[in-house]
């Protein structure tokens, strides 16, 4: 089973991981989603935000064989990733160069 993570990286330096999503933000539970090519699968292919709404569009790879689109806004994502967040010392690190 493949399924869609989510996490918030630190915007000076991106190798430190703040927040990591313990639950999956999408995960095979559609027919579509679940009977394919690969069966079992859901990946991201591209996102489109609207910074005045908020909305967020999600394309994605369902059992490469169909196209999904899921849609959400930035505070709710952002917020659902911060409240389910469990890291590690070594996500917080600085990552080596």
């Amino acid at each position: 089973m493949y399924s869609i993570g989510g996490a918030i990286l630190d915007i000076d330096n991106p190798s430190i991981v703040k927040y990591r999503c313990e639950d999956f933000l999408l995960t095979p539970e559609q027919w579509y989603e679940e009977r394919g090519f690969v069966p079992n699968v859901c990946f991201p292919c591209a996102t489109i935000h609207d910074s005045e709404s908020g909305k967020i569009a999600i394309y994605y790879g369902a059992a490469d064989s169909y196209v999904g689109l899921a849609f959400t806004r930035l505070d709710d994502i952002t917020d659902y990733i911060k409240e389910h967040s469990k890291t590690t010392d070594s996500d917080r690190e600085i990552g080596k160069r």
